[in-house]
């Protein structure tokens, strides 16, 4: 799904393995230092053991269910109330849907490199016709610093390229990325998952809207809408404004699709200041959860938070051209790869730097598993619960 040419670090053994992520966490260190920052760069990590084309969500993968996201969500609720009691928003109901299997726009992510490892070898279970041990396992590590590739792509497939600089402003500073479920940012888009479909695609429309009327200012003027956003955030009684895209900004905020948005938020969490930044909707974030279980305790758990994407994008000379289902994926994946770990080459620019993949053998995949139990990462510690543990015990006799 994605044209992204990989840097591909194979993995035989779990001491090969450690070594490879010891190595990656010290050229991490060395690019901060670059940068000047004094923000921490993470690494995430997602193991999968089947040889997806992409790293899409499930959701994503699927364009019914896609169509259907927030019936997917609002009858998972209706069905089984008593199970989001302990939920305080939006996110959470979205995070215990997706440790529940329902398919929503979440990336299972973990900081620890060895979890994701397990993923990457775990055998699938008999509900599968597949079988994983004759397929190599994945390892893609992320991070919550951008990859300014894969973002001007994204913003160069509907034509936003100016808008480019309103994120490089960012550069060396993670907050855009890395966010906590209580943030308005992330109740944003998890209200908007739930939201009626047909008014989730007019706030979607509407916000491709104000990126190509934001990408025609800042042809002119360098994070235009950055520093109008602060002003408005600060009540600013002369917002820096000469090209009038406030008068965008708010005819958005007055949609009544927009309104119902507002709705949703307040319901749910009850005091909200009636703002967003579209510009936030556009990247994805990854997104630390509540320890809500042993299970997510157990693989420090972590979750992507997967943007958007407008089923209606721009042409060149900015009329409307629906995507298909595959352009949709493209897209989406690519705004995922603004978050891919880049490797590091000696003496290499950045235009020469590429996503880090790992890639566990199919061969190589029952050895490993035995050094994971060596070291505690066992079935009933990946998941807690009685039928894995059960299930674990069995295969001991």
């Amino acid at each position: 799904m994605s044209d992204t040419t990989e840097a591909i670090e194979q993995v035989t053994s779990l001491s090969d393995y450690i070594n490879k992520v010891g190595k990656l966490h010290l050229t991490q260190e060395r690019k901060l230092k670059q940068l000047n920052s004094e923000k921490q760069m993470n690494i995430y990590y997602r193991g999968q053991n089947q040889n997806f084309p992409n790293t899409l969500p499930s959701l994503i993968r699927n364009e019914n269910y896609l169509k259907n996201e927030d019936k997917l969500i609002n009858d998972f609720i209706t069905k089984y109330p008593e199970l989001f009691g302990n939920c305080q928003n939006n996110f959470d109901r979205l995070a215990l849907m997706q440790h529940h299997q329902l398919p929503t726009r979440l990336l299972d992510l973990t900081s620890n490199p060895l979890v994701a490892l397990y993923f990457a070898v775990e055998r699938s279970n008999g509900s599968t016709n597949k079988d994983t041990d004759l397929i190599d396992g994945k390892i893609f590590p992320f991070t919550n610093f951008y990859d300014p590739v894969p973002l001007r792509q994204s913003l160069t497939d509907d034509h936003f390229e100016n808008i480019f600089s309103e994120f490089t402003s960012v550069k060396g500073n993670n907050r855009q990325f890395l966010k906590s479920p209580f943030s308005d940012e992330i109740e944003i888009e998890s209200s908007l998952a739930r939201l009626n479909g047909d008014d989730r695609n007019l706030v979607l429309n509407e916000v491709n809207d104000f990126y190509k009327t934001l990408n025609s200012v800042d042809a002119k003027h360098q994070t235009y809408w950055s520093n109008l956003y602060a002003d408005i955030v600060n009540s600013s009684e002369n917002p820096r404004d000469p090209n009038n895209l406030l008068e965008t900004y708010e005819f958005f905020n007055k949609m009544s699709s927009t309104k119902r948005l507002y709705h949703e938020i307040k319901k749910d969490i009850g005091d909200f200041e009636a703002k967003i930044n579209p510009l936030e909707l556009f990247v994805p974030k990854i997104v630390t959860p509540r320890i809500i279980d042993q299970r997510i305790k157990n693989q420090r758990g972590l979750f992507m938070f997967v943007p958007f994407v407008d089923n209606n994008g721009f042409r060149e000379d900015g009329s409307s051209v629906l995507l298909d289902s595959n352009e949709i994926q493209k897209r989406t994946q690519t705004r995922i790869n603004i978050l891919r770990l880049l490797s590091s080459p000696e003496n290499s620019s950045a235009e020469n730097q590429q996503p880090v993949t790992f890639v566990i053998p199919y061969e190589k995949k029952e050895s490993i598993r035995t050094e994971l139990e060596s070291m505690g990462i066992t079935e009933s510690f990946i998941y807690p619960d009685p039928s894995h543990i059960a299930h674990e015990i069995l295969k001991y006799y």
